[in-house]
Parts: C-alpha cells; sequence; structure tokens
C-alpha cells in the first residue's frame, strides 16, 4: 500500500470516540441511546393523553364544546407541514448517507423552514386563542345562554367563572400538550440549526452519518405525537 492510500478504518479513525473500538459500534450505540430517550418521551406524552382521554370520557359534553373553538384548518395545515418535514428530514438521511453534501443541505434547510412555519402558525393559533379569552386562569371567560356580552365574544371580565369549568380544563390540557409539543419543536430545530451550519461549513454529515440519522429519529418521534394530538384536540368533537 503506497503512503497516500489509507484504508477505510484509517480513515474513520479521527471519527470514533475513544471508549468505541470503530465507527460502527459507535453507530450502534448512539442510535440504541437515542431509542432508549424517545421510550421515556412515549412514557412522559403517553401519560398525558392518557389522562386527557380519562378526562374527556368524564366531561365528553363539555370538552366537544371546548374543541369546537380550535381550528381545525390551522391544525391541519401544521398536520400536513409536519408530515411533508418528515419527509425532508427522511431526504436528509439518505443524502447523509449517500454522501451528497448538496442535497444534504438543501434538506436540511427545508426541514427546518417546515418546521419554523409549524411554530408561526401554532403561535398564531395560541394569540387567537388569548384574545378570545380561552387560557386558562384569571381571564378564561366562556360564553353562557342568556348573556348577550358572552354570546358575541365580548367577554365581561368582572363577571367571576367557575374554574372547575370542565370546559377550562380542556384547555388546560390543550395549553400543556401543545406547548410541550412546541418545545420539542424548538429543540429539534436548534440541533438541525447547528447540523446544517456545520454541513455548510465542512463535510459534517457526509463521512458520518450517525449525527444525522439519530437527529432524524428525534424529528419523526415529534411528528408522529402530533398526529395523535391533531384527532385528540381537534377531531373529536362528538
Amino acid at each position: 500500500m503506497s503512503p497516500s492510500t489509507s484504508s477505510p478504518a484509517e480513515h474513520d479513525h479521527h471519527l470514533v470516540a475513544h471508549h468505541f473500538e470503530n465507527l460502527e459500534q459507535q453507530r450502534d450505540i448512539n442510535t440504541l441511546g437515542m431509542w432508549v430517550f424517545l421510550g421515556t418521551e412515549i412514557l412522559f406524552f403517553g401519560g398525558l393523553f392518557t389522562a386527557y382521554a380519562a378526562m374527556r370520557s368524564i366531561w365528553p359534553g363539555p370538552f366537544a364544546q371546548a374543541s369546537d373553538k380550535l381550528s381545525v384548518e390551522l391544525g391541519g395545515a401544521n398536520t400536513a407541514i409536519l408530515l411533508t418535514s418528515s419527509l425532508t428530514m427522511a431526504l436528509a438521511v439518505w443524502a447523509s448517507q449517500t454522501a451528497q453534501r448538496r442535497l444534504l443541505q438543501l434538506f436540511l434547510a427545508l426541514t427546518l423552514l417546515f418546521g419554523a412555519t409549524f411554530l408561526v402558525i401554532k403561535g398564531t393559533e395560541w394569540y387567537h386563542e388569548y384574545t378570545e379569552n380561552l387560557v386558562p386562569g384569571v381571564n378564561f371567560s366562556w360564553p353562557r345562554e342568556g348573556d348577550p356580552v358572552r354570546e358575541i365574544g365580548l367577554a365581561d371580565t368582572s363577571v367571576p367563572t367557575d374554574a372547575r369549568d370542565p370546559k377550562e380544563l380542556f384547555f388546560v390540557f390543550y395549553f400543556i400538550i401543545t406547548g410541550l409539543h412546541a418545545l420539542h419543536m424548538i429543540v429539534g430545530l436548534a440541533v438541525l440549526s447547528i447540523q446544517l451550519t456545520l454541513a455548510l461549513r465542512s463535510d459534517f454529515g457526509v463521512r458520518d452519518y450517525t449525527p444525522i440519522e439519530v437527529s432524524g429519529l428525534y424529528w419523526h418521534f415529534v411528528d408522529v405525537v402530533w398526529i395523535f394530538v391533531f384527532p385528540l384536540l381537534y377531531l373529536l368533537r362528538h
């Protein structure tokens, strides 16, 4: 072998942490670690969904009325956006595995764009719900029969509302679940932003696709969570 020629093991040696024997072992451990982490996330969101389902079974009518206040159009648009972002993330992993640097940069950028668009739409929803006095707390109000002021949506905040109103409980679950999902989206966007920056400056993600692949697993998980959030909160109205 000539001095200028190196084996694959030698070429990848600087990519392997000192506590791993080779790159393949490092990839397997990193992937396993992400799956273990996602397992804990499934338990976390599963507990929230179970609590929501239990409360909905107790107060199906009020929860259905509260769900009517949500925008199915905006929720559906966000669902389509996240599904598309899963496609671009999968293509980014494919580009990384096939060492296509330009395509990797493109698909990471598109995934970031779709993720940011999702958050903008979600923020618009939250603002609308805030103006409608649907945020749980001292300003929460709900139109009541025989109250013309409330029926036209101009809540009289001087009239106290029942803090135990099941419709308010629905919005407690709504803001907790969608808020935590948005937080996970922000974490994912931060990670992908760093990876895109590294991919633009170097051959990051081309020689070793593990970081992109592991990030893809996280991103797909966040998207799958929303697939459960959308029907549970927006569509089950009867």
